[in-house]
């Protein structure tokens, strides 16, 4: 009698889940009613059926669909094959030249580390009349620029890129603006760039490489101080968040004494 007890409750639980599952997501009422004539005509065996048929057919394809699992999938290939991003969007750029395809592509060469790759991309995407004025475009050329070691000319873009769209110039601009700064020792502006964005920027990179400058101009009490911030900034934060900034972590350890 208490099997029978437990596997009613249990059942019904699931069969109630399935039900709100389908309902909100739209699916067929057919799976409504195959789950009320299999538990009403075939109990157990058509319940556990339905439950199945409505895992396999409705659930999981929409799981296999979703965007999580799609970056999930791209991850496992990519992890198995690393080059594979980059040939399939030099293959678009061959095909089809477009400027969309010359910026994917840019964009991989800046993940990558092919720099001046991603500065002859971006700059062949500009040629079009309106290129220039192109707030994603200069966004990507400021960085590849910056990153190669181009500080004059990646904070002459982003000067640019906050008079053309100012809402362009978001963290991660404002970031990499510090950054260009910092590279040709324009280290007041650096700073005073850094302590901008540090208090804005989702994340802990900006902090880090806040506190990196600051130890390399012999700052190092604020340093420790920033290190300092980071530590206690994740403690407690979610594991996906403390997942995301864990490089970062790293560096605050490292040079805190």
């Amino acid at each position: 009698m208490g099997y029978f007890n437990a596997w009613t409750i249990g059942s019904l639980l699931i069969s109630l889940a399935v039900a709100y599952h389908a309902i909100r997501n739209g699916k067929s009422p057919m799976w409504l009613m195959g789950l009320a004539l299999g538990s009403f005509l075939y109990p157990p065996l058509g319940t556990i059926a339905i439950w199945l048929g409505y895992l396999f057919f409705a659930v999981i394809p929409d799981l296999l669909r979703s965007s999580s699992a799609r970056r999930l999938a791209d991850n496992v290939v990519n992890a198995a094959d690393p080059g594979r991003a980059y040939r399939e969007k030099l293959r678009n750029v061959e095909l089809v030249g477009s400027v969309d395809s010359k910026r994917a592509l840019a964009e991989e060469c800046i993940r990558t580390g092919r720099f001046a790759d991603a500065i002859e991309l971006y700059e062949s995407a500009m040629q079009g009349p309106l290129g220039g004025a192109d707030a994603t475009l200069l966004k990507g050329l400021g960085r590849a620029r910056m990153l190669s070691g181009q500080g004059a000319e990646a904070e002459a873009l982003f000067v640019k890129l906050k008079d053309v769209d100012p809402a362009a110039f978001d963290s991660d601009a404002e970031l990499d603006y510090a950054r260009a700064l910092a590279l040709q020792g324009k280290n007041d502006e650096a700073l005073a760039q850094y302590e901008k964005v540090v208090a804005r920027y989702p994340g802990e990179e900006a902090r880090a490489r806040f506190g990196l400058l600051l130890e390399s101009l012999g700052q190092h009490a604020r340093a420790q101080g920033v290190f300092t911030e980071i530590i206690k900034s994740v403690q407690g934060a979610p594991s996906y968040y403390r997942s995301r900034q864990k490089e970062w972590v790293a560096i605050a350890k490292s040079h805190l004494k």
